[in-house]
């Protein structure tokens, strides 16, 4: 299936991984956006590897899942989770790219 890059506008990359996954992911931005550059970018990542891509130009906002709210009661993880997500479906992606097999980026994917 080819996609039609011109139809598609606003674009969320998930990479739910540690540091050195998100660093070998981090050219896909730069790429997509060299040869999109109408493109919005948003990363999803976790909050632990934000530094790591904070300030990168290809990448217009960040969508961050803090591994703390594991430690947290259910009903506080669950509200924290719902936030995020009600957050991803309001900015209506037009592509999701999963470099994740687990399932929160499957997830982003389906509410957006």
């Amino acid at each position: 299936m080819e996609l039609d890059f011109s139809k598609i506008k606003k674009v969320l990359v998930a990479k739910l991984r540690h540091h050195g996954d998100v660093l070998l992911s981090s050219p896909l931005f730069s790429v997509l956006k060299e040869r999109y550059p109408h493109l919005e970018i948003d990363a999803y990542i976790y909050s632990e590897t934000h530094p790591m891509l904070e300030g990168h130009e290809a990448i217009d906002d960040f969508l961050l899942y803090d591994k703390k709210w594991k430690s947290l009661s259910f009903f506080k993880r669950y509200i924290q989770e719902m936030k995020l997500l009600k957050k991803i479906r309001s900015k209506r992606y037009d592509l999701v790219i999963n470099l994740t097999e687990g399932d929160r980026g499957a997830i982003a994917a389906k509410v957006s």
